[in-house]
């Protein structure tokens, strides 16, 4: 059999105050181990910057054991966005591009840049990617675990009910059918994000990638 491509990994990422225990070497010498021959990691932007976040990765990817390529975080968008989103598809082979749904205040889009990115991602004939959960709702439940004293593991689970991905799942499904361009649903993890998926597809929306999480 060949090799594994494992197309969703985050590794020496630094986001929510804190760094992935695994950096290009350990987290491939273990993905290696397990028959994985190939990776897409997630580049980060630098203060929004596309040119300068890919830098510090290709820093991070030093190194590196086995092959890799990279997907790229939009966490803003503006002029120098558009036209370094344009660089990467051209000349860098970076030709997907993910939107964050979720946490409020470090990485999630509102619903104007999404627009704004889904119609960059189709004029440059580039896969969009979400991470569909309701950043503001998951925020307030997070805010109610704390309330209530919850600050272990288990606050993860409990601050971001099923609904909410479902919700964050139909919203990106319907803005990028108004766009008509083609969109991944990253780590779907729920039935209810799985059951709009489903119904989009019925719908004859055939554009809907999707990756599913087992725990």
């Amino acid at each position: 059999m060949p090799g594994g491509i494992d197309p969703h990994t985050h590794l020496a990422m630094e986001a929510l105050n804190t760094e992935t225990v695994d950096d290009f070497f350990s987290g491939q010498a273990a993905a290696l181990a397990g028959g994985t021959t190939m990776h897409i990691d997630f580049v980060i932007p630098v203060n929004g910057s596309l040119t300068a976040g890919l830098e510090v990765y290709e820093e991070k990817a030093k190194k590196s054991c086995m092959d890799y390529g990279f997907h790229m975080v939009i966490t803003k968008f503006d002029d120098i966005v558009s036209r370094d989103m344009e660089i990467m598809v051209k000349e860098r082979g970076i030709n997907s591009f993910k939107f964050f749904l979720a946490y409020k205040g470090v990485l999630m889009v509102n619903d104007e840049l999404l627009l704004e990115g889904l119609k960059r991602c189709k004029s440059l004939g580039a896969l969009a990617m979400v991470h569909a959960e309701n950043g503001d709702a998951v925020f307030e439940g997070q805010e109610r675990m704390i309330q209530l004293g919850i600050t272990g593991p288990e606050g993860h689970a409990l601050s971001r009910p099923p609904l909410l991905e479902g919700e964050a799942t139909a919203r990106a499904i319907r803005l990028a059918g108004f766009v008509n361009t083609p969109l991944y649903v990253v780590h779907v993890m729920s039935i209810d994000a799985m059951e709009e998926i489903a119904r989009a597809r019925k719908s004859g929306l055939n554009f809907l990638i999707s990756s599913f999480l087992f725990c």
